[in-house]
């Protein structure tokens, strides 16, 4: 509390009537707020001695850096000076810490624009700061706070922080350990000490300290010990040593390894009802191996999993293990609480501002008045997320005052853009700068309807397409869509300049459920497609099929597809599988026979969050059929490309045709496969807005119709002539568009091969 001086005139006698309060000094602070701080009042008798009383009184608002208190016969004189508001507050320097949380660390406290000043209250968060940065091994941190008066009682406050280097990692050294090696518990434990230089280390940070690494290390030591056995093993100790500049630091870990325990015997306790014999088949912790926690943990798991699926959401699990240390044996008893059945009361959904309830009910395996179920939680999460009209999906369940059988079911979603405007442009391989205008409503009037209409134009075509769908046309998910397209391009600038197509039609789309997983669709199109061949440069592949065949073509086709999905969402998926397959043949009284198989899929295996393998694969064939075995070569599949093999050009693998301008012709048979590790987006605070993978493709087209007169053309697949490429792809998925980036290298490309590394795409919506 500030210096302040006090001032009482000295009555005659020990009591006065305060006939009226007056304060002196006032500009920000309402009068109310002092008076009703005072527990003295007009009208009231008081003594000189309780002056003290009124000052702490007064003090105790916080608003005043000095108070006197004097008496004029019956009047009560209180004098005040204001603590000084805060104007602004700025923060300079900082860098690791976001302005935006310093803000809000600050304002929690009630330093903030507005607030009254506080020097006492500054100072103690200074402290802080520097304590919060030598927790991230910033030992050089140093903060200076100026504080610059204004008019009319305001001041500003200005933060200069010096965060200084992170501290790195000199010296890092095991005592005490003789079971395993150094290097064998270092290769654990994330920490590293500085070595020579290079990138991975410059990237992952792992040779800089910070407290809370230190302390994740020795959780993965104890984690490792324990999954072997040692049971006993302890960290004893923990030397950290700073340098004098305080730029290095030296580690020791003193520990003791004990010897490792075997598991002597497996009880389940508790009263287990009619489970008893399933939950003995879920543990996988035996009499005579190694103990080990990581089983332990999975039991556990599966047995809470198990438990859940029989209505049990609340029951508890417990590892009580003893220890026996003549023998190093341990008994592992699991205990199991069951409580009671639990059912959903209600199911409360949240954040659906544009979406109605029902299309989120209607998705819903979880209902209400059932046995909760887990797994049926699990499945009306990944429903609701391969929507692709929420950008975020949670469930949960939310207990009910003073019922243990009842739970609320809180549903809360964030709602991705229903409806866009989209101009877009980029580069892609082979077909060079594109652009495209679009117009998309998913979830169309919040009834779960998708509506879309896009313009899509580059250096050798141009479509047009408006495509609308329901995929709850019946109750029971049967779904209607319908599709218009025209498509034209222009040979003259196509990349092999051979043919082109001119193509107008429409498609009536059902499809039906067979399983929660598993749908049938059906197809029914209609299109006119103009064929023209550049005679100087196609080849006889090409020039042979239009005296054959007319160059209008009315076709009639028929599809038949099975897709079967149990991914956790559309453009961030990371685990579950997929499979689409297709028949499409065409139908009398098309010009055309021929029909196509396809078959697309995927599997992804998490490791952890943001970290999982894909691999994929898309196969394809077709054949003619009727008075003509041979296959539309305008419909022939074609390979290479941003969204096939990269590195490779857009539809440049595959056979040749005959004649001079040796272009690629594509072919009937379609083989294409490839892996990629999806890894955390270095330097991204935000991964849910970023995926970055490391890929391997390979593929192909092979053709079983090869032309007489084509000596380099062979029937069939040749494995020998997979092309293979690798690289490294980025999409970043922006409030506004996605921007993509890929850069693909070639692995086994031969010469005659067209190849190219880098791609991009970039969107801008309004």
């Amino acid at each position: 509390m500030a210096c302040f001086t006090l001032m009482v005139s000295v009555a005659q006698a020990a009591t006065f009537n305060v006939d009226r309060i007056v304060v002196q000094g006032l500009q920000r602070v309402s009068l109310g707020s002092v008076l009703a701080q005072l527990s003295v009042r007009e009208g009231t008798l008081a003594d000189d001695q309780d002056a003290s009383r009124w000052l702490h009184e007064i003090y105790q608002t916080g608003f005043f850096h000095s108070v006197d208190i004097s008496r004029d016969g019956g009047r009560l004189v209180i004098d005040v000076v204001e603590r000084p508001a805060i104007e602004t507050i700025e923060f300079d320097g900082n860098s690791s810490v976001p302005t935006t949380t310093l803000e809000a660390v600050f304002a929690d406290v009630g330093l903030a624009t507005g607030e009254i000043f506080s020097r006492s209250l500054l100072e103690n968060i200074d402290l802080e700061l520097e304590k919060q940065y030598g927790a991230q091994g910033r030992y050089n941190a140093r903060v200076d706070t100026e504080v610059i008066p204004l008019t009319r009682n305001r001041v500003n406050v200005k933060m200069q922080i010096s965060e200084g280097p992170v501290a790195r990692i000199e010296q890092l050294q095991m005592v005490g350990n003789s079971v395993f090696s150094d290097a064998e518990l270092l290769a654990i434990i994330q920490m590293q000490r500085t070595g020579s230089p290079h990138i991975w280390q410059w990237m992952t940070k792992r040779n800089q300290f910070a407290k809370a690494a230190l302390t994740g290390d020795i959780q993965r030591l104890e984690d490792f010990y324990f999954d072997l056995g040692y049971l006993d093993f302890a960290v004893d100790s923990q030397q950290v040593s700073i340098s004098e500049n305080k730029a290095a630091i030296s580690i020791a870990l003193n520990i003791s390894e004990g010897q490792a325990y075997s598991v002597a015997e497996v009880e389940l306790t508790g009263d287990l009802k009619h489970l008893t014999a399933e939950i003995q088949a879920l543990v996988r912790v035996k009499p005579g191996q190694i103990y080990s926690r990581t089983d332990v943990a999975t039991d556990i798991r599966d047995i809470t999993d198990l438990l859940g699926e029989y209505g049990y959401a609340f029951a508890q699990v417990r590892d009580v293990h003893q220890t026996d240390a003549p023998s190093q044996t341990v008994t592992v008893t699991y205990q199991v609480q069951l409580g009671s059945p639990v059912y959903v009361n209600r199911i409360i959904i949240q954040g659906n501002s544009a979406t109605n309830d029902e299309v989120i009910r209607r998705e819903l395996r979880q209902l209400e008045r059932a046995l909760v179920v887990n797994k049926n939680i699990r499945t009306s999460k990944s429903r609701l997320d391969r929507l692709g009209y929420f950008s975020q999906v949670s469930i949960k369940t939310q207990p009910i005052a003073g019922r243990n059988d009842l739970v609320d079911l809180v549903v809360s979603v964030v709602e991705a853009k229903d409806s866009q405007l989209s101009i877009s442009g980029g580069y892609a391989d082979g077909s060079g700068f594109f652009g495209e205008l679009s117009v998309k409503q998913t979830n169309f009037f919040g009834r779960g309807v998708d509506f879309s209409a896009s313009v899509n134009v580059n250096e050798t075509t141009q479509n047009y397409q408006v495509s609308a769908e329901n995929p709850f046309f019946t109750l029971d998910g049967v779904s209607l869509g319908a599709d218009l397209y025209y498509k034209k391009s222009d040979y003259n600038q196509t990349t092999f300049s051979t043919y082109a197509t001119n193509t107008v039609g429409g498609r009536l789309n059902l499809g039906y459920p067979l399983s929660e997983n598993q749908r049938l669709n059906y197809g029914l199109g209609i299109s006119r497609d103009e064929l023209f061949i550049n005679t100087a440069n196609a080849p006889l592949e090409m020039t042979d099929f239009a005296p054959d065949y007319r160059n209008d073509y009315d076709i009639i086709t028929g599809r038949v597809g099975w897709s079967y999905s149990t991914l956790n969402g559309t453009l961030k998926a990371d685990d579950g599988a997929s499979v689409r397959s297709n028949l499409e043949i065409t139908m009398p009284p098309g010009n055309l026979r021929y029909y196509r198989i396809s078959l697309a899929a995927q599997h992804f295996t998490n490791f952890a969050e943001n970290l999982a393998l894909r691999v994929h694969t898309d196969l394809g064939y077709g054949q003619g059929y009727g008075d003509s075995q041979l296959f539309p070569f305008y419909k022939n599949f074609y390979s290479g490309g941003a969204r096939s093999v990269r590195g490779y050009r857009s539809g440049s693998l595959g056979p040749t045709g005959t004649g001079q301008s040796n272009s690629p012709v594509g072919g009937n048979i379609k083989l294409e496969y490839g892996a990629e590790l999806l890894f955390p987006t270095p330097f991204a605070t935000d991964q849910r807005a970023f995926r970055t993978a490391l890929f391997v493709d390979a593929g192909n087209v092979y053709t079983d119709q090869c032309h007489a007169d084509n000596s380099s053309c062979s029937n069939g697949v040749d494995l020998a002539e997979i092309r293979y490429s690798a690289g490294v792809d980025l999409t970043w998925i922006t409030p506004i568009a996605p921007l993509s980036f890929s850069y693909a290298w070639p692995l086994n490309a031969q010469v005659s091969d067209y190849t190219t590394n880098f791609s991009f795409n970039i969107g801008i919506s309004y």
